[in-house]
């Protein structure tokens, strides 16, 4: 088998509601929603990138790409280095996936993580459907196909984020991500809010505080862990320090009870081998996007499983294409640290999956069990918005 082309497709994909709650659309002057709303908020279209990657048996491939802040990567610069990409690996086997991934390092050493998980997604949408067997199973295996899921919440007041809390666990969510705001605004703001959410929450409900990066120095972080929550167990921060800072996170790590969750720290698979080697986290957080791909993303999951370090998966900012591709990621976590994020699509009012796909009741999700991403794409709804630019 070989890859003939490669088709890339920009698309322009209109937020809903709940999308301009989440990232501060239209928020008060001078208060802060989301650490990234300069990128995020008030926009008429989220651009995302799909992919099409042909073959000479005639079985063709999707995959899905994210302009985001975290990557670095615009849609024109995500397009742009597909189209660079794809002179490299044409005429390559989609199976190859290491010869491929080869290739793509040999033109950019770094970088591009979004533009390189597109084509990743594909080989692998590829793969499983010539073999007739869903991408989890050649990730390892379906260790779950049927979970909960984890609910995201933006920065409000301590009695909103409570009352959104509440009503994502009644719709059935098992865990929670609440957005804080740091030195923005103050850490004890941020404690409050968290003795907020922790009152409704279920007690078996793990609260994975966000502050993006803005909690300042370690000291700042262990002092207000030690100061407010002592003795709560069902509490967790995601990056509290700078992603660089591996030293300050291992600090916090050994200094509180709460978990310390590793996410921007995670810049690669050689980040991932000091931050295991030394404990540097209690637990890790995977983005699909942000890894480049299945192939690199579930190395670096098999080494957190070998440091007995759960894992947990994040969405990817894109359609139930993605949100599917990550659920197939999250199949096959052997240490699963608590349900996923992977509902991000409900933010966007457009539906480019036909059929099949991740199906989600509530807070709920169950897996296809068909082959590749075990979805039908609606390429005219992906015409429609790719037309919109």
């Amino acid at each position: 088998m070989k890859i003939t082309e490669i088709e890339v497709i920009p698309v322009w994909m209109e937020p809903s509601d709940l999308y301009h709650r989440m990232f501060g659309s239209n928020k008060a002057v001078g208060t802060s929603v989301h650490a990234r709303e300069a990128w995020f908020a008030n926009i008429e279209y989220k651009q995302n990138v799909f992919i099409k990657i042909f073959t000479d048996e005639g079985i063709i491939g999707w995959g899905e790409a994210t302009a985001h802040p975290v990557t670095s990567e615009t849609q024109e610069s995500i397009v742009s280095t597909i189209k660079l990409f794809a002179k490299q690996i044409i005429g390559m086997n989609p199976f190859h996936i290491g010869a491929v991934h080869e290739k793509l390092d040999d033109l950019f050493l770094h970088g591009n993580a979004g533009a390189r998980s597109a084509i990743d997604i594909a080989c692998y949408d590829i793969m499983g459907k010539a073999s007739g067997q869903p991408i989890y199973n050649l990730l390892g295996g379906g260790f779950q196909t049927e979970f909960g899921l984890m609910g995201t919440t933006p920065r409000e007041t301590p009695e909103k984020m409570a009352e959104q809390v509440a009503a994502l666990s009644e719709k059935g969510y098992t865990c929670f991500e609440p957005k804080m705001t740091g030195h923005l605004e103050s850490l004890d703001a941020d404690g409050d809010r968290l003795e907020a959410i922790l009152k409704v929450a279920p007690k078996e409900a793990l609260i994975m505080a966000d502050p993006n990066q803005t909690w300042g120095t370690a000291k700042d972080s262990i002092e207000l862990l030690l100061r407010r929550f002592q003795g709560v167990q069902n509490l967790a921060v995601e990056q509290p320090v700078m992603y660089h800072d591996l030293k300050g996170l291992a600090e916090i790590t050994r200094a509180v009870p709460q978990k310390i969750i590793a996410d921007e720290a995670i810049t690669s698979v050689n980040t991932m081998i000091e931050i295991a080697a030394h404990h540097m986290a209690d637990m890790i957080s995977i983005k699909l996007g942000k890894c480049g791909g299945f192939y690199k993303a579930m190395q670096i999951i098999r080494m957190a499983e070998a440091a007995s370090m759960p894992v947990r998966i994040d969405w990817t900012q894109g359609s139930r294409l993605l949100d599917t591709a990550t659920g197939h990621m999250h199949a096959a976590v052997r240490l699963v640290a608590c349900d996923p994020g992977m509902d991000y699509h409900l933010r966007l009012k457009d539906e480019p999956v036909a059929d099949g796909g991740a199906q989600f009741d509530g807070g709920n999700c169950k897996m296809p069990d068909g082959p590749g991403l075990g979805l039908t794409v609606d390429e005219d709804v992906v015409k429609r918005m790719s037309e919109r630019g």
